[in-house]
């Protein structure tokens, strides 16, 4: 099954929960993985552009885990797994609204993780550094690049052992 879903549109959020539960009989982990890379310049300079990047990578994020998180709360049981960013750790010229969106899902999915805990519900902060996808594609790749399998492979390894947070590669938790 699949659907398509325009993440800024937040009024289709829970029809699409809903029609994903139908389809899979229920649900056991949320992998939510979606974003966009803005052009720094453009951003920096329009109020308007910046409001987009925040609501693509930030806001529309922590609203689809507001329609899951009670979802899995109810049956006490699940995984909700979001892909952040190590740009979120630390304010960068190159990317600062990118940036400033991957800081506010990572602080909100720790306060998340702290409420849904008593449930048993797992929540999972994905912070990779570069990944080498279409979002990426018009970068130089090199030593610090990661291939989309290998990040998938840790997300799977850190939703088996239960992680709370997990960068990707690992290295990146140094850097």
């Amino acid at each position: 099954e699949f659907a398509v879903l325009d993440c800024n549109d937040f009024a289709a959020h829970a029809p699409l929960l809903e029609q994903a539960e139908q389809a899979l009989g229920g649900l056991d982990v949320a992998l939510i993985a979606h974003g966009t890379l803005p052009d720094q310049q453009q951003v920096q300079d329009s109020v308007e552009l910046s409001q987009l990047e925040l609501r693509t990578n930030g806001l529309s994020v922590i609203a689809l885990c507001t329609l899951l998180a009670p979802r899995f709360e109810r049956r006490r049981a699940g995984a909700i797994a979001v892909i952040s960013s190590v740009a979120g750790d630390r304010g960068r010229a190159s990317n600062y609204v990118y940036g400033a969106a991957k800081a506010m899902v990572s602080t909100y999915l720790s306060g998340l993780r702290q409420r849904l805990l008593r449930s048993g519900v797992q929540v999972l902060t994905i912070k990779p550094g570069f990944v080498d996808t279409p979002m990426t594609s018009q970068f130089k790749k090199g030593a610090l690049w990661a291939s989309a399998d290998a990040v998938a492979g840790g997300i799977v390894k850190a939703l088996d052992r239960r992680d709370t947070v997990v960068y990707l590669p690992g290295f990146w938790r140094l850097i």
